[in-house]
């Protein structure tokens, strides 16, 4: 399993940066036909979520990609982000569940005025995903905690 992440990881950064020409020679060198034959289905995933006052507390974004084994990560070529948007004193959290793990927060973002914080990389750890769900939470519980306040956006394979 290890393997073919290293060279899945490996396709999606080459083709990411340099293109499709790069995919092609990356593929020859690592000579691992059925993976390089995988597509990712990407899509991007929003969600803001209101504070106590309704107003809009914070904002995620998040390009997201299932590859056909089930493989799930964030597509490094968009801006993935979150974003606080009440200089109120309580942050705003990005989270991400895959079909079997939650992780994070990934960024946290606690002013109004920063454009917010990038969720930097993210690759599943499983394979076999059939659904990938971000989240925004405001405050320090995350999604599934008594009380907290969040939305989310979810993706299927």
């Amino acid at each position: 399993m290890t393997g073919n992440f290293t060279i899945r990881r490996t396709l999606r950064t080459a083709a990411t940066a340099t293109g499709a020409a790069a995919l092609a020679v990356v593929t020859a060198v690592f000579a691992a036909p059925a993976q390089a034959q995988e597509a990712a289905g990407c899509e991007t995933l929003r969600a803001t979520v209101l504070n106590s006052q309704g107003l809009s507390g914070g904002t995620v974004q998040a390009t997201v990609c299932i590859d056909a084994s089930g493989g799930a990560y964030l597509n490094d070529a968009y801006y993935n982000y979150v974003q606080d948007h009440q200089a109120d004193g309580v942050a705003a959290r990005a989270y991400i569940r895959d079909s079997f793990y939650p992780y994070g927060p990934l960024a946290v973002d606690d002013t109004s005025t920063s454009g917010g914080q990038s969720l930097g990389p993210w690759d599943s750890i499983s394979t076999g995903n059939t659904s990938v769900r971000v989240y925004v939470c405001l405050g320090t519980k995350g999604p599934g905690d008594s009380g907290a306040r969040c939305a989310s956006d979810v993706t299927y394979a």
